[in-house]
This record gives C-alpha cells, sequence and structure tokens, in this order.
C-alpha cells in the first residue's frame, strides 16, 4: 500500500518566502516605466532604408538602445529584446498580411516584450501593457493604405537582417533588408573602404581577373611581414552591399574591436561556455595593414566558431569590389607561451572553404563560384604552418565567389569552368596550376 508522505508546512513557506524574494528583486531592479518620448522629439542616429517592388513600398530600421529607451520608455534592450519598425505602402490592388515569422523565427509578442520590463503598480504596468499592444505593427495591410509599427525581436548587435514577407491573394512578395544598429564599435569601422587606395585599377576581362587572382601572395602575414600565417583562399567580388547582405543573412557577425569591455565578454563566454556573437579575432595581415573586415560565425560557445578576413583588393572586376580573404574553422582551444590561449582550426582548410560555398549558395545572393590557383599546396609530406602555430592542408585553390544585389536560386548559381573546372574535387588530377 501507498503510503501518502505530507509536505512539512516550512517547506511550503519557504517556496513563498523565495518566489516573493525572487519577484522584488526583479521589481527592484527594473526602473519605473516612463512615459515614451514622442517619435518626432528624438534625434534618430539609427539607418533608414526603404525598398520598393510590385507596387509596394517597406520602409524598416531598427532603433539604437537609446532610442528604444526613448520610444518605449524602458530599456528593452536590457532584457534582450529589439524592436523593428516598418512601414508598408500597399498601392496595389490585394491586401497583404505581413508575416512576422520571416522578421524572426522566435519573435516575442508585445505582451511578452511588456512583461519582461514590468515595474511599478498594478495601473502602470496595465498601462505599459497597452501602450507596447498599440505600438505592434498590425495585420492587414489594406490596399491603398499604409501601415506602421514595430515588431519585437531577439538582440542582434552591429548589423540586422531584417526579412519581410508579404503574402497576399496568390502572390507573395519579399524585402530583405540588412540594418547598421548603432552601438557596437566594429574594427572594420575604423576603415574606410572608399579611401584605402588613391586609384582603383579596372579589369574588364575574366583572363586579367584570373592572372592577378593567381599571382596575389599565397598567405596572411605577421605586422612585421616576416612570417606566413593563414593561406587566402577566398574572393569575394560584387557589390558591396550585396556581399553583406549575403553573409549576414548566413548569421555571420561582425567583429567587435579590442577594448576591456570585449575582452571581459570574451573572458565570460569562454568560463562558461557561451556565444559571444562579435567577439573581437586576431589581426592578420595582407597589402601591409591587418583586415579590412572580420566576420565570424560562432556555433556552440566562443570556442568554436569560424573566422574570415577581407581585405579590399586594389583592383575592381568590370566595376565591381573585389576583396581577397581567408576562412578557418575553430575547433577548440589551445595553450601558447606568448597569449596563453588561442584557438586551434581544423587543420584541413579546403573543407571549411568549400562549405563557404554550400553556406552563401542558401543567402540567395551567390551568382557565381569558380576556383583557382594562388594559395599555398600543403601535405602530409611537405606541411605549412600558420602563425599559432597550426599545421594545414590545401590544394592551393581559391574559391572565388560572385555576388547579387537580386535573388538568385540555388539552380541557377553559375559554375565557372575555369582550369581545372569548377571545383577541383571533380578531377583526378587535383594538382593546382601555378
Amino acid at each position: 500500500m501507498l503510503k501518502r508522505v505530507k509536505t512539512p508546512c516550512f517547506k511550503s513557506l519557504y517556496h513563498l518566502a523565495f518566489s516573493v524574494m525572487v519577484s522584488w528583486l526583479l521589481t527592484a531592479c527594473t526602473p519605473a516605466w516612463q512615459q515614451p518620448v514622442s517619435p518626432e522629439e528624438i534625434d534618430y542616429t539609427s539607418e533608414i532604408k526603404t525598398l520598393s517592388k510590385n507596387g509596394v513600398t517597406v520602409t524598416a530600421s531598427v532603433p539604437s538602445a537609446e532610442e528604444a529607451l526613448q520610444l518605449f520608455g524602458t530599456d528593452l534592450y536590457k532584457s534582450r529584446v529589439q524592436p523593428v519598425w516598418m512601414r508598408v505602402q500597399n498601392q496595389t490592388g490585394r491586401d497583404f498580411t505581413l508575416m512576422r515569422s520571416a522578421v524572426d523565427n522566435a519573435y516575442i509578442s508585445p505582451a511578452e516584450a511588456a512583461y519582461l520590463r514590468h515595474s511599478g503598480s498594478k495601473s502602470a504596468k496595465r498601462e505599459m501593457d497597452i501602450f507596447f499592444q498599440n505600438s505592434e505593427f498590425k495585420n492587414p495591410i489594406k490596399s491603398g493604405s499604409t501601415v506602421q509599427g514595430y515588431v519585437f525581436t531577439n538582440l542582434d548587435e552591429g548589423y540586422k537582417n531584417v526579412n519581410v514577407d508579404l503574402l497576399g491573394d496568390d502572390l507573395l512578395i519579399n524585402f530583405a533588408f540588412t540594418l547598421k544598429i548603432p552601438g557596437l564599435t566594429t574594427d572594420h569601422e575604423y576603415v574606410d573602404l572608399d579611401a584605402i587606395y588613391p586609384t582603383v585599377e579596372n579589369l574588364e576581362n575574366m583572363a586579367a581577373l584570373q592572372d592577378r587572382l593567381r599571382n596575389e601572395p599565397c598567405c596572411t602575414a605577421n605586422k612585421a611581414g616576416t612570417k606566413e600565417g593563414d593561406p587566402l583562399n577566398v574572393v569575394f567580388i560584387g557589390p558591396r552591399s550585396a556581399i553583406v547582405n549575403a553573409v549576414v543573412r548566413r548569421n555571420w557577425h561582425v567583429t567587435e574591436i579590442n577594448h576591456m569591455k570585449s575582452a571581459m565578454k570574451t573572458t565570460r563566454s569562454f568560463l562558461f561556455g557561451s556565444q559571444y556573437l562579435y567577439s573581437p579575432i586576431s589581426a592578420l595581415y595582407l597589402y601591409g595593414r591587418s583586415q579590412d573586415i572580420g566576420l565570424q560565425k560562432a556555433r556552440q560557445s566562443i570556442s568554436r566558431r569560424n573566422h574570415m578576413r577581407l581585405w579590399r583588393a586594389p583592383y575592381n572586376f568590370q566595376q565591381q569590389e573585389v576583396y581577397i580573404g581567408q576562412i578557418s574553422r575553430d575547433i577548440g582551444v589551445k595553450f601558447q607561451k606568448n597569449t596563453i590561449t588561442t584557438h586551434a582550426i581544423d587543420p584541413y582548410v579546403d573543407h571549411t572553404r568549400d562549405s563557404l560555398l554550400d553556406d552563401l549558395a542558401y543567402s540567395q545572393g551567390l551568382s557565381g563560384v569558380g576556383y583557382i590557383a594562388g594559395s599555398r599546396i600543403s601535405t602530409e609530406e611537405d606541411t605549412h604552418y600558420n602563425l599559432t602555430p597550426d599545421p594545414y592542408f590545401s590544394d592551393g585553390y581559391r574559391a572565388v565567389f560572385f555576388f547579387s544585389d537580386t535573388p538568385v536560386p540555388l539552380t541557377d548559381i553559375d559554375q565557372l569552368l575555369w582550369h581545372p573546372a569548377w571545383h577541383p574535387s571533380l578531377h583526378e588530377d587535383t594538382t593546382p596550376q601555378q
């Protein structure tokens, strides 16, 4: 026979007291809600972009932390809530619905956003709830109407990819925005990509481009230029906006500059095994300078992420910008004399290079890809090392990616039949022709 065991009264009281204490602490740590400032009174620094298509015009912006505080009367960023403002002008004969899950598949409801920042009296909380509900972007978007409001999303820093899907009767219209978010000081902000070179040569034909790419340095270097590091194994060609859109859509993040705050965030992330999407990366050198753009794609933790560094080349191809780059895959952390700890890379760097093709193809911004010699061959018999020093193995090819501002389906990506044909692995003889 089962015997019922009574829970001691003090235990229930303990749980009650604990709950009350936690509730009090949460309330005490959240400043009282303030009456929001009228949008017309705010001096905006946030980027605002407008796109038009098929009779529909969409304008989008991501308020900074300070702007969000003024607009909503509470520090939403502290609770990792990021409001995205958009306005949709519908000049078609159809009604549309904004698909909020396209903006953020884990979007936050107005009530949830308000609840996370609740403070003050019951009436103040209710007033806050109503304000957040009224601020939301509301469907439908009737024919001939203009609708504006906010979608509450999860926090991004640096850049935010905002995907806008408008569903109408037998019609889906998509808009993709990549918006700069004020507040995060990234390393590339100190680089004026338009002022690096006094003049930029323009290459008009493919043969000239191939020749230049074959003769670029094989590898990155240290600051003094006396030692060679990771192989330069990727090339990006296209409009700058298209390149940014593609990498942001695939969850690549810009890197924060090295300073005390970023060092503390890096240390905390390392100790607790968490992600830090914008962690600074070390400087490698090409053309006598460190990377112009640093990017990373986090996986499970700060110890496991992909790094990519890009340098603006001193030439264009058919008026499109050219970037020479390096990509590596961090698979763990090791101890080292000079820097105490450093990342260990996947030594099979071609796997990381080729995985980037898979990744960027799904961005719908990749129009073509080819492979060309110019990097460094490294084998088990003749092994080369980066600056840390980690060994790496490579066939010596660079993957050359072409980008487009208009969406490109997977089936329409051009496979450039250079020599050897577009992918080295398709051939028995994979020795690069230097």
